[in-house]
């Protein structure tokens, strides 16, 4: 639940930018929500502040009926944690690690240290995006859709409740962006998906409810 969700950027100077102004919604615990517009109309910064990568001026965010604002820290840390995956247009993934070490670092982040465990939640991931033959490759050797296959196991590993996208298939080509798009629906029939683009046909085609 959003509320009164504002941020502006430069503010108080002669280039301040509202990017956010005023936003209220409701979401869903699950589905494909599509946040549809031009570059430069505030999905991403939108996105952020829903996922905890920035703060916002004012308004609310309530999760499961803790409220979260301007000054939680670390609440959204434990958000980002636990609740909430992030899967980007660039992958961002570290390419010198391995595609099993890529998949596993949100397990180590929240304090797993079972290796069994470990490597039973990511061989599942992976087997979910098809790549469960890719676990010693290296990132930086893998193609873009391969690369954001990878990043869809990582998002998916914690088991997270919402997942945000930002132009997840910004980077690949015609192909590449059903099979993507294919696996977001596919992961949004049990939790919410909130996923920006600028492309149309992508909504329309598969999106439960555009903004």
């Amino acid at each position: 639940t959003i509320r009164g969700l504002t941020k502006t950027f430069n503010d108080g100077s002669k280039k301040a930018f509202r990017a956010v102004d005023g936003i209220s919604l409701d979401l869903p615990d699950k589905g494909l929500v599509v946040m549809l517009g031009a570059s430069g109309s505030g999905k991403t910064t939108l996105l952020n502040l829903l996922g905890g990568l920035d703060v916002p001026d004012a308004g609310t965010i309530t999760y499961d009926g803790t409220v979260y604002g301007k000054g939680d820290g670390q609440a959204w840390d434990a958000l980002r944690r636990h609740d909430v995956s992030h899967i980007f247009q660039n992958y961002e993934l570290i390419g010198h690690m391995s595609v099993f070490e890529n998949v596993a670092l949100p397990l180590k982040m929240l304090g797993i240290d079972d290796p069994d465990a470990i490597g039973t939640k990511v061989r599942h991931a992976l087997s979910s995006v098809g790549l469960d033959n890719f676990l010693n490759r290296r990132a930086s050797e893998l193609s873009g859709g391969q690369r954001q296959r990878v990043a869809i196991a990582r998002a998916i590993v914690k088991n997270p409740k919402v997942i945000f996208a930002d132009e997840p298939t910004g980077n690949l080509d015609s192909v590449n962006t059903v099979q993507i798009i294919k696996m977001i629906k596919a992961i949004s029939k049990k939790r919410l998906v909130v996923l920006v683009t600028h492309e149309t046909e992508i909504a329309n085609y598969y999106a439960d409810r555009i903004i």
